[in-house]
């Protein structure tokens, strides 16, 4: 198959191109311009280099592809970036999806995230892809956004466009070379003390990811939502697996989730004034201190789709990063 992936220098992407290309695939990678991850994503792949921008229609290719996979996404929870976020999360994806369906896409796959679906107070909640979302979840600027392309894609698939829905869950493993991940594992494991959030998130293998973007791409229903996830753990437990792995004996302790949510209101607004990003925002203590636990029952049942060991992931991360120098 002739595929195209946006975002595909990120932590996802460079995933996924790897899968493509393993498999026999003709991949063509859209990268921005000067983007400074692009040469170590692809290293060792055969791989076409698109340089464009999804949010100018201009830049996107002439040419037919058979399965475009639209992973590119502004990930902020800054107040301060929310023009360029709904740039390229909701007038992007439009751009995207408009030029899928006029280039004649046999499969499109819109990668959304799992804010899109909720978030809840309890652990014992665990959502799937039918799960109503959760009035404070709605509040967050990120969640808004990714929830706007996510009804862009499904009116797309109404006009005929066989489009399906990816949410994947917080992605673990090597390729992370702008360090997303490593931003969310480096205060969690390393250091002499441990800080851990009160709440928790579902982790999965970027691997797995890959692998699953491909089986929708090849058997998912469209307008349909899956989602791509793996092991719901609290930060506490990813802690304290991840010490396991490096050898490490830090004490750990629980971030007091109600006074960060003070500070970081009170940094909000100056930091907006003057165009300062504070270390954590209102958006990200709220979504700390709460949990992001779902259901793959559907990838499973439907694509096939299948998740590693958690402890294998953290084990492969943590070697990337060294091997990589991102660790020493």
């Amino acid at each position: 198959m002739r595929c195209f992936v946006t975002g595909a220098s990120g932590q996802i992407g460079s995933g996924l191109v790897r899968h493509l290309a393993g498999d026999g695939h003709e991949v063509t990678a859209l990268v921005l311009p000067g983007d400074p991850w692009a040469d170590a994503a692809f290293d060792g792949v055969s791989v076409t280099r698109v340089v464009g921008d999804i949010t100018e229609a201009a830049t996107l290719p002439a040419a037919r592809f058979d399965w475009v996979f639209h992973l590119a996404a502004d990930q902020s929870f800054w107040r301060g970036d929310e023009a360029k976020q709904r740039a390229v999360n909701v007038d992007g994806t439009l751009q995207v999806l408009e030029w899928a369906a006029a280039s004649g896409a046999k499969s499109v796959v819109h990668a959304s995230s799992l804010m899109a679906v909720g978030l809840t107070d309890r652990p014992a909640d665990v959502m799937d892809e039918d799960s109503v979302v959760q009035p404070a979840s709605s509040r967050l600027m990120y969640a808004e956004h990714k929830r706007a392309g996510e009804r862009l894609a499904l009116e797309a698939a109404g006009q005929g466009l066989p489009v399906t829905i990816a949410c994947p869950g917080t992605v673990l493993g090597p390729w992370d070379h702008g360090r997303h991940a490593e931003q969310l594992l480096q205060p969690l494991i390393r250091g002499p003390i441990r800080f851990t959030p009160a709440g928790g998130v579902n982790v999965v293998d970027v691997r797995d990811v890959a692998d699953g973007l491909v089986r929708m791409a090849e058997v998912g229903r469209p307008g349909r939502r899956y989602l791509l996830t793996g092991h719901n753990l609290t930060y506490a437990e990813i802690s304290d697996l991840g010490a396991e792995v490096l050898g490490s004996r830090a004490l750990r302790i629980g971030l007091p989730s109600g006074a960060l949510r003070v500070l970081a209101a009170m940094l909000e607004r100056p930091g907006l004034v003057l165009g300062w990003k504070p270390p954590a925002t209102p958006d990200e203590v709220a979504v700390g201190a709460r949990y992001l636990y779902f259901s793959h029952a559907r990838a499973v049942a439907e694509l096939g789709y299948q998740v590693r060991p958690a402890r294998e992931t953290l084990v492969d991360a943590v070697a990337w990063y060294r091997e990589t120098g991102v660790w020493r």
